[in-house]
Parts: structure tokens; sequence; C-alpha cells
């Protein structure tokens, strides 16, 4: 076996490995301490020794060569040994092998301790970030310089999870809904064949136009929201209007509604309205116990369509004209029970009366007979309006041209409400046909009206819903 060992490690046939296959020698292979790979046969712990007792020998320790680092090692193993180099506190034995320093563990296959898990490689180190302190580049092609410090302190964009001021079921009010089931006509063709044949079209252009009209109507008022209801001539019907608008607003919007006789000349209101009570505005001012709303209820007259009427005193029995006194106090006490109140104002507006109204309300309506007469006094209320301080209420106001006697009027009716459009919002401009009904002068009942007629009521009420919302009033 020595002849062996010499013929192996001395012999001048030798082979010399390559560098990197020395390098590139399989760790598994390699016992502590011996640069090249151990021979098979000699990790056997029962192999037959040489001559020599001592300690294997061991090679020195790897050159600088051998210590740079390494690629990964390779299946194939390398049985080939590498000459032994010079190192410092290395003995040569007198068969050519090495011994191992005394401070060095034992080597060898039955003494070799178990090798520590390898390293993980190091985690190469981030570059750093360019510095904020660069030279400012020169002034030709200077371009904005963003560091990665920059970016990285950049907000992350923001998703609608994260803002808590707005919830996500408040988004859902603005989503349309299609129901399943349409709602059937309620009059002409197909209305008909709805009831013939259960096959339902749906709601008529017309009658979707309705309803849309009833919508805006139905608006919420804040507080107790009045319109008062002015025309500088007598006779064009403003009586009339106030009863029809008011039973067609109560009609739809089904809550309180109050009209209140303010003309200081005798109205009769309470007698377009159908007369209940005997009870005037003075009654209800002289009672100081009114709490409730059935204490307010006792002095006024309701007819078919729930509007109440609050009457004034007759002006044959009268001590005094209706003023702007007695219009304040009863508005201060009805205004708590009643959601709208009109007012059926009188015919000049210098009157104190008149001007108490004009104080309070936040809507108006301007009637004017369908003649060249009536046109101009419509006119000249809506010069006096915005020369004396009323502008925004002229913003909220609208024009009534009331046909208050049949046949062709001597008055291009469209060319007037273009005139009349340019200092009211557009819509607001309404033309009322000659009524059958209103002129008997009797009870002025819904259900009697013209179809015309009341369409034109609806419209003249869905136009003044549409200040209910409205932060300013006066």
């Amino acid at each position: 076996m020595s002849a062996d060992y010499d013929r192996l490690f001395h012999s001048p046939d030798a082979t010399q490995p390559p560098e990197e296959e020395t390098a590139s020698v399989d760790r598994d292979s390699v016992v502590p301490g011996i640069a090249g790979p151990m021979p098979t046969h000699a990790a056997r712990p029962d192999a037959p020794s040489g001559p020599s007792s001592g300690p294997m020998p061991v090679a020195p320790p790897p050159t600088k060569t051998a210590v740079a680092a390494a690629p990964p090692p390779r299946q194939a193993e390398i049985t080939s040994q590498m000459r032994p180099t010079q190192a410092t506190g290395q003995q040569r034995l007198p068969n050519g092998m090495m011994r191992v320093p005394q401070g060095s563990p034992t080597a060898g296959a039955r003494y070799e301790q178990a090798r520590p898990a390898p390293a993980p490689p190091a985690r190469q180190a981030p570059a750093p970030a360019p510095s904020q302190h660069f030279a400012e580049p020169p002034s030709e092609g200077r371009a904005v310089w963003t560091s990665a410090q920059q970016v990285a302190a950049q907000p992350a964009p923001t998703s609608a999870a994260t803002i808590g001021n707005h919830r996500a079921i408040d988004a859902l009010s603005h989503v349309g809904v299609r129901s399943a089931v349409k709602m059937p006509s309620q009059r002409g063709w197909r209305h008909m064949i709805y009831m013939l044949t259960r096959i339902n079209l749906g709601l008529s252009p017309d009658e979707i136009y309705v309803l849309d009209l009833h919508t805006r109507i139905r608006r919420n008022a804040r507080d107790s929201y009045q319109i008062g209801v002015f025309g500088l001539k007598g006779g064009v019907g403003k009586t009339a209007l106030t009863v029809a608008l008011g039973s067609e607003l109560s009609k739809v919007r089904g809550d309180r509604i109050l009209a209140v006789d303010a003309d200081p000349d005798g109205g009769n209101l309470a007698d377009r309205a159908g007369r209940q009570s005997a009870a005037t505005v003075s009654d209800l001012l002289s009672d100081k116990e009114l709490t409730r709303y059935n204490d307010i209820r006792a002095y006024t007259s309701m007819n078919a369509a729930n509007l109440e009427v609050l009457s004034s005193e007759e002006y044959s029995g009268a001590r005094r004209e209706f003023n702007d006194d007695d219009w304040k106090g009863a508005v201060g006490i009805v205004s708590r029970y009643y959601n709208l109140v009109l007012a059926d104002g009188g015919a000049g507006l210098f009157q104190p009366a008149s001007r108490g109204v004009l104080s309070t309300v936040s809507g108006l309506v301007i009637v004017a007979s369908a003649s060249i007469d009536g046109a101009r006094q419509a006119a000249v209320t809506m010069d006096w309006l915005r020369q004396n301080g009323y502008q925004d209420l002229l913003g909220r106001s609208c024009v009534v041209i009331n046909h208050v006697v049949p046949g062709k009027p001597n008055i291009d009716v469209t060319d007037l409400v273009e005139q009349f459009e340019r200092h009211v919002p557009p819509g607001r401009v309404i033309v009322l046909p000659w009524d059958k009904h209103i002129a008997a002068g009797t009870e002025i009942q819904l259900d009697l009206l013209g179809k015309t007629f009341r369409r034109r009521i609806t419209e003249l009420g869905a136009a003044l819903s549409d200040d209910f919302d409205r932060l300013e009033r006066r």
C-alpha cells in the first residue's frame, strides 16, 4: 500500500488537474483541510494503512487562487490529487506527505466533524439612492430630476375604500332601478286595450308628463311657504285663480294649505271656495287661546279638495280695512300649522295690506287679462316690483294671462308671452283659456274645470314649486 501511495502522490506521471477543476470540486467529496478530493479507498475506516501510523496527511491550505469565489459545484467527482504546496507550519513526512500542524483538528472520514449548514448568500445591498444635492444641470437641455427617495415619498393612490367621509349606501340613491311591473294607463286607447285584453302598454307620454308635474309639486317646502296673487286691474280672475291653484296644490300634495282673503276692498274668496264658517280674520286675531291646529280649524272653511279658506270681514260691516298688521298677525299664527299659505291680494300695490303681503311672501303670481289693457297693467306691476326693491321676488314670480271672455282676443297672445318671458324665468308665463265653470261665478270645483284649464293650473303649481327648496326667501 505504501508503494501505491508513493506512486500516487510522487510519480512523475501523476496527472495535474486543471485549476478550474480543482476549484470546482464537489464539496461533499472534500475532507476539511484537504484541497483535493479524498481518494475513495482512503475514506474507508477499515482500509489497510501503510507503514506510517500517523494521522492521514492532508494538503496545505488552498492558495489565494483557490480562496476566490468558486462557481457552483459540479456533479462530476474528480478523484485526482493536487500536489502539496509550500505552506508555513506544515512538516514533510518521510513518505512525502505533509503533516498537519498540531492545532488543526483531526482529519479523516472517521473523525470528520459535522459541517455547518452553508450560510445563505449575502443579500445584495440596494443601490444607494441618488443624492439630493446634485449639481444643477446646465441650462441647455435642463430636465427635472426625480430621485428614488422622491418617488418613494409620493403618496399612494387613494381608493374609495379609504375614503371615510362618504358612505357606500349614499351612492346607491343615484342608481336607476327599472321596475319589473309597468303602471297601466288610466285613459285613452291604451286604457281600452288594457281593459279588453289585459295587455299592459304602460303610460302614455302625456300621463308621464303629468306625473312629472305632480312630482315637482310635491317638493318639500321649508317652513311655511307663502304665495301672493296680485292683479292691478279688477275683474282679471285673481280670486278664481287663487281657489283653483290652492285646490290643485292641496289635491296633489295632500298637506295643509290655507288661502287668506287679503283684499281690503271686500273680497269674495270664501264664496268661491265654499263658505262653511262665518268666522273672519278679525275673529281669529281676537282669540288668545290658539295652541293647536283644531283651534285654527274652527275659523276656516274647507272645500272638496281640502283647501282651507280664511275670509275677511264683510265690507258693509267692517269698521276698518284689512291692513298690514292684520296680515302679519294672521300669518304669524297660521304659519305654524300650514305648509303653504296663499294670499288673495287687492288691486293696488300702495295699499298697506298689499305692502304687508309683499314683505312676507316667497312667491308671486301676477294675473293679467288677455287684452291690451290687462297686459299694460301686468307690465306696470313688474316695473314697480323692480323699482321698489323686489327684484328677487320678481325672479320667483309667474305671469298668468287669463281669458276672461270667450272668443279670440284683440291681442296676439303668443307675442305677449314672448314679451313677458324676458322679465321672468322661462316656463313661468301661463295662458289660461276661457272656462265655462269659472265664468259662472259659483263655487269652484276641480272636477268641473276644463281639461286644458286644469292642466295649466297644474303647470303653474309646478313652476311655483321649483322655488320651494331655494335658500333665499324674500
